[in-house]
């Protein structure tokens, strides 16, 4: 049984986000330096939220275990439930600027890696507030 969600292209893995800076950040978007980049400030929130979503009571790690099928099961296809919105979160995650090794094989990814970035995320944004 395949137990992998999230499907990846080789190409994609060679091209993994790499975000010197978002291009709104050059324009002047209000702007935090984070995970070696500058993020936009309602980027941060919505990471910050996805973060929040995925380490709740450590469910991420549950869900990277898990197959779709999985998720829909214990979900009961439900999306506000916490199994399908930390789901829902990593997928979302994976594709921010928040630094973790992305892995073609979900099972693979370091839950501890995700929820390491989203805390110092968290710590870059309480700094960045209280300028």
């Amino acid at each position: 049984m395949r137990r992998a969600f999230l499907m990846v292209s080789a190409g994609a893995l060679l091209c993994a986000p790499v975000w010197p800076a978002s291009p709104s950040c050059w324009i002047g978007a209000k702007c935090i330096k984070s995970q070696g980049t500058s993020i936009p400030v309602s980027t941060v929130h919505n990471m910050l939220d996805r973060c929040g979503e995925f380490t709740a009571g450590g469910v991420g790690r549950r869900v990277l275990r898990m197959s779709i099928q999985q998720i829909q099961q214990a979900s009961g296809g439900n999306i506000l439930h916490p199994v399908f919105s930390a789901y829902h979160a990593f997928t979302e995650l994976y594709d921010s600027p928040l630094l973790f090794d992305r892995q073609s094989n979900v099972e693979s990814t370091n839950y501890e890696q995700i929820a390491s970035a989203c805390a110092k995320l968290s710590r870059d944004y309480e700094t960045w507030l209280n300028k």
